[in-house]
């Protein structure tokens, strides 16, 4: 009587985004796994079809009844004849879109880091991985246990192959589990048209990111704010939707990870001729400048600390720095070029027609814009709302969101555009 659980009249009551689309939701022994039934039915209110699969540890912090109760299917706990793991995780017919494990424990990601496979879990993403399955992981442990440098290894070693491990909340000495909906939001994304069908797969791609510096002595700067996550996370994407990445990155305050090129730029003079010098390199097919660019230097550099105890004033003449954008389509007139502009409060009508105005000025095919006066957006935000236009018309806003949920919008609508150009 599976088929007519009462569970299932919740499916869809959200929306049908993913409709038809078959997810394993595996389960380990972290306590985290008390928000394992509530993730499931998210996202069965979404649409979707979820198996759960749970290890012997993951039974004794919650009961299989209750997953069966918040799914209308029986828990995998063992594997058996019926050969579980290749139904629904092998080259068969009836194997699932995507895979799950949330939570995921230290112990398990080595064991799937290494090619282990000795329980239920372990073995479903085994089958996952061979059969080229989309596999999210979704890590909850001791934050100590979280930054041991073997944990980071095994984290590095499974995106290198294409899988997506979700960076843990760090909150009260914990690597927490991430909200629900966090985790819906990579579901979204690792399915979504240009991940499946790697809409920029054979594209060489640049993308900048990154605060420059310009120094008026050896010790300080002029700089700005600029965190670099928003350039990270669109270099981030790209690769994962299929391109070739080279990220030219200022100064970050995050990591990127193994599977992409970085070359890290100082001032905007060094940036200016590594993008140059790597664009002769070989042939590039999309230049992304999300770089927070330096604007000014000062004309002169001190070749020692300037003292402030001799000084009561300092004045210090500025001069611009080279514009990096200007000269991209001169040179290579075939490269798809995105700028980023980062403009303060400012009329939306007025933020647009000056995003229009820098665009048509770089000659650039795409721009993305945004206010960073407004709170959540921008520089050292996690989060971020951007304006797009581009020179064939299309026009959209993307709303306040995670910078990687901002991204992968961003990819979507540049593999689109790139399309359009090609056909």
């Amino acid at each position: 009587m599976e088929e007519k659980h009462p569970s299932f009249d919740i499916k869809s009551t959200l929306d049908d985004k993913l409709d038809g689309k078959k997810i394993i939701l595996c389960i380990t022994g972290s306590v985290a796994a008390v928000k394992s039934s509530d993730l499931a039915r998210l996202l069965m209110r979404h649409g979707a079809d979820v198996f759960p699969v749970m290890s012997n540890a993951a039974c004794k912090i919650i009961h299989p009844d209750l997953m069966h109760w918040a799914t209308g299917r029986y828990p995998i706990t063992e594997l058996t004849g019926k050969v579980e793991h290749v139904e629904l995780a092998g080259n068969t017919k009836t194997k699932a879109d995507l895979v799950i494990i949330a939570p995921c424990t230290a112990n398990t990601l080595g064991k799937i880091a290494a090619g282990i496979d000795d329980t239920s879990v372990t073995t479903f993403a085994t089958t996952a991985i061979g059969e080229k399955i989309p596999l999210i992981i979704v890590p909850a442990m001791h934050e100590p246990m979280y930054k041991h440098p073997f944990v980071k290894q095994n984290i590095d070693k499974l995106a290198t192959i294409g899988i997506a491990v979700m960076q843990p909340r760090i909150e009260e000495g914990k690597a927490k589990i991430p909200e629900n909906n966090e985790i819906y939001n990579k579901v979204q994304e690792v399915l979504s048209p240009a991940y499946e069908k790697k809409l920029l797969e054979g594209k060489r791609m640049i993308v900048t990111a990154g605060r420059t510096v310009e120094y008026i002595d050896p010790v300080r700067v002029i700089t700005n704010n600029s965190s670099g996550k928003m350039g990270v996370a669109l270099a981030e994407k790209a690769a994962e939707a299929g391109a070739d990445v080279t990220l030219i990155a200022g100064k970050i305050s995050v990591t990127p990870s193994k599977k992409i090129k970085v070359i890290y730029s100082n001032t905007t003079q060094e940036m200016y001729n590594t993008v140059y010098k790597e664009l002769e390199s070989r042939p590039y097919d999309i230049f992304a400048a999300a770089a927070a660019v330096g604007d000014w230097q000062a004309e002169e550099k001190s070749t020692e600390k300037i003292s402030t105890h001799d000084k009561d004033s300092l004045v210090i003449r500025l001069k611009p720095t080279p514009k990096i954008i200007d000269g991209i389509k001169a040179k290579y007139p075939s490269v798809y070029l995105l700028i980023f502009r980062a403009l303060d409060n400012m009329p939306e009508s007025d933020l647009l027609d000056n995003a229009k105005w820098r665009m048509e000025k770089a000659e650039a095919d795409m721009v993305a814009v945004n206010d960073v006066s407004k709170k959540g957006v921008g520089f050292e935000s996690d989060t971020n709302e951007m304006f797009i236009i581009t020179q064939s018309g299309y026009r959209e806003k993307i709303s306040m969101d995670l910078k990687e949920n901002v991204a992968k919008k961003i990819i979507d609508i540049l593999a689109k555009e790139i399309n359009k150009k090609q056909k």
